[in-house]
């Protein structure tokens, strides 16, 4: 089922192709950014090459869904597969040859089963236990114990690194070990988004396959069908998730249309009331308050978003591509107001406040600046 990961037609096509033919790397290294599905192709790719009962259709090649491999893969409880991810330290001591999780509290364990349950549910979520930020050499020597025994069922034994490069020096020049002695029915999956912080001898030793950001229009099916969302909610979340559907699922959990209308309300306010400087400067106080760095610059994104669907309606009188479908009267309005105004220009310096307090400009400051630079461009 290779429409569980949305888009990545390329890449879902060089694996089908290798399966179908045979031709199965050793190992592969999956990029890009967080949240576009690299686990979730991995972990798919694992499926369909253990399944019983494939279904073979040209160059491609589907996981049946319903046999016992099928069946172990959707509870991630597959003797073939292994996911590798960061731990906690653990208590000290312990054999080399025992699993890293013996060395893990009760609690811990009962984490990371609780992650997996959701992993199992989702392949796109993230797994986050408390204090593990690393892949330790531990957890790499367990791969190579386990890729050494023979066994108990068929298919091939795949095993996916989730986030690579946080391999610790000596767990990465274990797994440069591992790489070096590939065994005929094994395949090794790194996944990353940051590929520059891997050694080079590992990459050189991977085929990569890089995996781009999705499209608005991807992401929005996406949450259409798998979050039930309206599809102006999701259309607005797309526009906002910068290609990542993980990133989309954590603007669920807030008000992004509050969010959206508070920032409107000030630029309105802005371009309004003579008085202006008093008025934006107690809105910007009124809306932003104590709200964080990342509130803030989602704040401005969806204003972007707004303006760009004006400047739409002005050039084109159509509102068919608006995002803000809710917002389409007050769109056509502002457009027609500003309609010989230089949008792009206004588009520009909301980048610029964006840069400036990701690099932890004053916020309150840099929203001022910006509105005095609004005011002039749609005022002028």
């Amino acid at each position: 089922m290779w429409n569980s990961v949305i888009g990545q037609s390329r890449a879902k096509e060089i694996l089908q192709r290798a399966i179908v033919t045979n031709k199965i790397a050793h190992a592969y290294c999956f990029w890009g950014a967080e949240g576009i599905g690299k686990d979730a192709l991995a972990l798919e790719f694992a499926r369909v090459t253990n399944c019983y009962h494939p279904i073979i259709l040209g160059n491609t090649a589907e996981a049946c869904g319903e046999c016992k491999s099928c069946v172990q893969h959707s509870h991630l409880q597959h003797p073939n597969i292994s996911l590798i991810f960061s731990l906690p330290t653990g208590k000290a001591g312990g054999s080399d040859d025992e699993s890293p999780l013996l060395r893990l509290s009760d609690e811990q364990i009962t984490t990371i089963q609780e992650q997996l349950a959701v992993k199992a549910q989702n392949h796109y979520h993230n797994i986050s236990i408390p204090s593990a930020t690393q892949i330790k050499i531990v957890s790499i020597r367990d791969v190579k114990k386990t890729i050494q025994l023979s066994q108990a069922q068929q298919g091939r034994r795949v095993v996916i690194i989730s986030e690579a490069d946080e391999m610790t020096t000596e767990a990465a020049n274990a797994f440069l070990k591992t790489l070096e002695e590939p065994h005929s029915n094994v395949t090794l999956i790194i996944t990353t988004s940051r590929k520059e912080m891997l050694p080079q001898t590992i990459l050189s030793r991977c085929q990569q396959i890089n995996l781009e950001p999705l499209n608005d229009d991807e992401l929005t099916q996406a949450l259409i069908e798998r979050n039930e969302l309206n599809e102006q909610t999701a259309r607005l979340t797309a526009s906002l998730a910068q290609g990542s559907y993980s990133k989309a699922i954590e603007l669920l959990n807030e008000d992004t249309q509050q969010l959206r209308n508070d920032i409107v309300d000030v630029l309105r306010s802005a371009l309004r009331n003579v008085t202006y400087r008093q008025e934006v400067v107690h809105s910007i106080d009124s809306v932003i308050g104590n709200t964080d760095r990342k509130d803030v610059e989602k704040m401005l994104m969806l204003l972007m978003v707004w303006l760009r669907d004006a400047s739409v309606i002005a050039a084109t009188q159509s509102t068919d591509s608006v995002i803000n479908i809710d917002q389409k009267p007050v769109l056509e309005r502002f457009a027609e107001v500003f309609r010989d105004k230089n949008f792009v220009h206004a588009i520009e310096h909301i980048e610029q406040a964006i840069r400036a307090i990701r690099q932890n400009a004053q916020v309150q400051l840099t929203m001022i600046t910006l509105l005095i630079s609004l005011r002039r461009i749609f005022l002028a």
